[in-house]
């Protein structure tokens, strides 16, 4: 009987000790792949690195103040581009954790111009992966992970992986205005 009880007494010891080493106190906060105002399990459970190309991509126009007017996707989701690419280069420097926050506009046909977009200005680069990203004015465009909702704009201006983040006017024009301040994201309280 003494053996038994000195058996699982030791199995408990272990199973706490694995469990403690398993999970550290505290999250790294300086982690530059998590995502501001996200959590590391949302982006594990919602994004992927590699999304998978629509059909044919087609850039529209829409506007709002403090911005004006700025490209965003056919269902109104903001597009940014990133300053560590080169404009007019021929690949994009966002890859795996970039990849997941800001995932890259892909298509399998050449993208289409929507109403006050300049068609001319339109092209794609290859990625690694073998998918074609949407560029403009030699931009590479990207979706930024905190948007959901079509007039969200919560990457402008963002400072993150090495680089700022910028919405992009009709003519190519960058835009460096800053959004409306936004609140650090809340903790939920305990019932």
């Amino acid at each position: 009987m003494k053996s038994r009880t000195l058996t699982g007494g030791i199995l408990a010891a272990m199973l706490v000790t694995t469990s403690a080493l398993a999970a550290p106190e505290s999250a790294d906060t300086d982690d530059p792949a998590q995502v501001e105002g996200m959590h590391p399990e949302e982006s594990e459970q919602q994004l992927d690195a590699r999304p998978n190309p629509i059909d044919q991509a087609r850039v529209e126009v829409s506007e709002q103040e403090p911005f004006g007017r700025y490209l965003t996707n056919q269902n109104g989701k903001s597009l940014y581009m990133f300053e560590q690419d080169e404009q007019d280069g021929e690949y994009s420097t966002c890859y795996e954790t970039c990849a997941i926050a800001w995932p890259p506009y892909t298509t399998e046909e050449a993208p289409a111009a929507g109403e006050h977009v300049d068609a001319e200005r339109l092209g794609t680069i290859e990625r690694d992966d073998g998918t074609r990203q949407v560029t403009y004015d030699g931009w590479p465009l990207y979706f930024f992970a905190r948007d959901v909702y079509p007039s969200d704009a919560l990457g402008q201006g963002m400072d993150h992986m090495g680089g700022r983040w910028y919405l992009i006017a009709p003519d190519g024009e960058i835009i460096e205005d800053e959004g409306p301040e936004q609140a650090d994201p809340v903790e939920p309280s305990s019932p």
